[in-house]
C-alpha cells in the first residue's frame, strides 16, 4: 500500500528543486474543501491570525482576551499538525507584521509530534538508498530516539561499529505540505476576492516566503552542508561539537552523521556544576556565536535546548541544522554601528545603522528625525544600565514594539538573529545563573568597533564603566 501511494504522488510533490507555489495551487482539489472540516477549520484559523491585529487596534486595554484570542491560535495551529506548527513558529520571529502578544504565544509552540511507524522508517531509507536496511547498517533500532515534525532520529550501527543518528523524513511529507499551502493561498486570495477585513496580499506574500523557508529545511542534503561548515568555522574553539556528517548515507530525505550523545540541558543541569564548569561553557558557546554572526555572518538559528548536550567531558554538543541563516557584510557593519551607537548614546547614528541593517527603509513613513526622538529613551537605558540588569529578552520587546508601532520592516535574517540571540542567552543562563551575556560579549565587540570605527572620534570609556 505504501509503494502504490508512494508511486502516485512521490514524482509531482518533489521537493528536488525547493517550493513552487503552482504546485502548491494545483494540490488542492474541490474534494479538499467541500468535504472536509478540516478546510473550515484552517479558513477559521487563519482569518483569526489576518484579523488578530485590526481587532486589537480596536480593543485597547482589553488585554486579557487578546491573550486568550492568541493562545486559542496556538492551540489551534498545534491541531492542525506539522505545516501549521511550523508557520506558528515562523510567525513568532515576525513581530513587524503580528502583535507582540500574538508572537510571544507562538513562541511556545514545540516542535514535538508522535513518531511515525517504523515500517515507514525502514521503506523510506531503503528507497532512497537502493539497499536494504541489513546491507547499510550492522543494526538499527526500531524505536526513536527524537520525534520533530519534520522527521525523526534512529540510533544504529555500521558494519565498522561506528554508532550513528539517522534521521528519517516523514511519509509523504511534501504532499501534506503542498496541500496546506494550496490552502492558505487559497484562503488569502478568497480573502482578497471577498474584501474580507485584513491584508490578505501581505498575507499570500507571507505563505510564499514561509513555504520556501520550509522546504530549505525539508532539504537534509543542505543542512547537512550547513553542519559541515559551522563545523570549520566552529574548529577553534575545541569545546564546541558537531557530529561529522555520514555523506554515503545522507540523501535529501534521510540524514547519518556521528552519534554524540550527553546530557540534555534543562533545568537539572546545575546538579552537575562540580563535575562540569558550566560557566566556561557558557562562555566558550558565547564566543561560538559571536563568531559566527560578526566574522563569518552565518549562524545556526535555532540554539534552543533541545539541539544541545553536554557530554560527561564538559563538552557541548550541537544538533539539528535545517535552520541556518546569514548576515551581509553591510548588515554586519549595521550591527557594530548599532552597538557603536549605544555606547556613543547617539540616536542619529542608530538611525543610521537600522537602515545599513534593512530595517529603515525607502518606504518607511515616519521621519528619520521622529524615530531618532522616540529612540533616544531606549538608547539611553541601554548606555546608562550596568551590563548585570540588561536582559536581551525585555530588549527584544522594546526592538519588536519599535518596529511594531513605527511600521518599520524587519528582514527574515535579522528576525532568525534576534531569536537566536535571546535564545541563546536563556540557554546559558540556565547553565550557569549568574552568567551574564553582555559583559561576556563586551570584550569581543570593543576590538570590532575600534578597528570598523577607527577614523571616527567617539568616547569608548563606557566599555570600562559597567
Amino acid at each position: 500500500m505504501l509503494e502504490n501511494q508512494h508511486s502516485h504522488n512521490s514524482s509531482y510533490f518533489s521537493t528536488a528543486s525547493g517550493y513552487d507555489p503552482a504546485v502548491a495551487d494545483k494540490a488542492v482539489h474541490i474534494s479538499n474543501i467541500i468535504f472536509s472540516s478540516r478546510f473550515f477549520y484552517i479558513l477559521s484559523t487563519i482569518w483569526t491570525l489576518v484579523s488578530f491585529g485590526i481587532w486589537q487596534s480596536k480593543a485597547t486595554g482589553n488585554l486579557d482576551k487578546g491573550r486568550a484570542m492568541a493562545c486559542q491560535i496556538r492551540k489551534s495551529l498545534l491541531k492542525l499538525g506539522v505545516t501549521f506548527i511550523k508557520l506558528g513558529q515562523f510567525l513568532s520571529m515576525r513581530p513587524d507584521i503580528l502583535p507582540i502578544e500574538l508572537t510571544e504565544e507562538l513562541s511556545l509552540l514545540q516542535d514535538q509530534v508522535p513518531p511515525f511507524p517504523f515500517a515507514d522508517v525502514k521503506l523510506i531509507v531503503e528507497r532512497e538508498s537502493g539497499k536494504s536496511l541489513t546491507e547499510l547498517f550492522d543494526s538499527f533500532a526500531t524505536d526513536c530516539i527524537a520525534s520533530a515534525s519534520i522527521g525523526q532520529v534512529h540510533k544504529a550501527f555500521l558494519h565498522d561499529g561506528t554508532a550513528v543518528a539517522v534521521k528519517v523524513q516523514r511519509p509523504d511529507l511534501a504532499k501534506i505540505i503542498y496541500q496546506d499551502l494550496g490552502l492558505m493561498r487559497l484562503i488569502a486570495r478568497l480573502g482578497k476576492a471577498c474584501r474580507w477585513r485584513g491584508d490578505w496580499e501581505s498575507w499570500l506574500d507571507l505563505t510564499n516566503e514561509f513555504g520556501h523557508s520550509l522546504f530549505l529545511e525539508m532539504d537534509y542534503l543542505q543542512e547537512g552542508r550547513h553542519a559541515d561548515r559551522l563545523r570549520k568555522i566552529l574548529r577553534p574553539i575545541p569545546a564546541i561539537i558537531i557530529p561529522r556528517i555520514i555523506w554515503r548515507l545522507t540523501t535529501k530525505k534521510i540524514l547519518t552523521e556521528e552519534l554524540w550523545q550527553g546530557e540534555k540541558i534543562d533545568n537539572d543541569i546545575g546538579s552537575r556544576r562540580q563535575e562540569i564548569d558550566l560557566k566556561r561553557l557558557s562562555a566558550q558557546l558565547v564566543d561560538a556565536y559571536l563568531l559566527q554572526i560578526f566574522v563569518h555572518g552565518y549562524f545556526h538559528a535555532d540554539p534552543h535546548t533541545g539541539n544541545f548536550a553536554v557530554t560527561e567531558g564538559g563538552q557541548l554538543i550541537i544538533y539539528d541544522f535545517g535552520m541556518v541563516s546569514y548576515l551581509t557584510s553591510s548588515q554586519q557593519q549595521g550591527l557594530i554601528n548599532a552597538i557603536t551607537s549605544v555606547v556613543n548614546n547617539d540616536s542619529q547614528a542608530f538611525v543610521i545603522s537600522l537602515e545599513e541593517l534593512g530595517i529603515v527603509t525607502k518606504g518607511t513613513k515616519e521621519s528619520k528625525g521622529s524615530l531618532e526622538k522616540t529612540i533616544q529613551p531606549f538608547l539611553a537605558f541601554c548606555h546608562t544600565s550596568p551590563a548585570p540588569e540588561i536582559n536581551l529578552s525585555d530588549l527584544e520587546k522594546e526592538m519588536d514594539q519599535l518596529i511594531k508601532e513605527h511600521s518599520l520592516r524587519l528582514p527574515a535574517n535579522l528576525a532568525y538573529l534576534i531569536r537566536a540571540v535571546v535564545s541563546l542567552e536563556g540557554f546559558v543562563r540556565m547553565l550557569s545563573p549568574e552568567f551574564n551575556f553582555v559583559r561576556a560579549a563586551k570584550p569581543y565587540f570593543k576590538p570590532l568597533i575600534l578597528k570598523r570605527m577607527a577614523s571616527m572620534t567617539y568616547s569608548h570609556s563606557n566599555f570600562n564603566n559597567n
